[in-house]
């Protein structure tokens, strides 16, 4: 248990680029460069939502006699923190595809 806060209070540092870079578009503020490297931003986000998606999730599977698949479980864990960073790096994840999406596909 005190493994999985650790690694949620890790995870949340690994969101602050993106964090900072959401506020920033939506406030207008002028943001660093470095702060805004794709790979820092991008990296961080997936990054903090695999490893908490590792830490929540359990998957099991039921074969039956013969020996083929029959059932896949997927249980997930109440841990409230990484469920938490899951959501944020979800939400910050969104709204940045989006914020692409936007203002790439725009009419002309």
């Amino acid at each position: 248990m005190k493994h999985n806060k650790r690694l949620a209070a890790a995870s949340l540092v690994l969101l602050v680029p993106a964090a900072i870079l959401v506020c920033s578009g939506i406030c207008g503020f002028t943001v660093p460069q470095v702060l805004t490297n794709p790979l820092l931003v991008l990296g961080g986000l997936l990054a903090a939502l695999l490893t908490n998606l590792l830490a929540i999730l359990r998957m099991q599977t039921e074969r039956d006699p013969s020996g083929h698949l029959a059932a896949l479980s997927l249980r997930i864990g109440l841990q409230s923190l990484n469920l938490a960073v899951v959501g944020l790096s979800c939400l910050l994840l969104g709204s940045i595809l989006a914020y692409a999406f936007v203002e790439n596909f725009r009419p002309r």
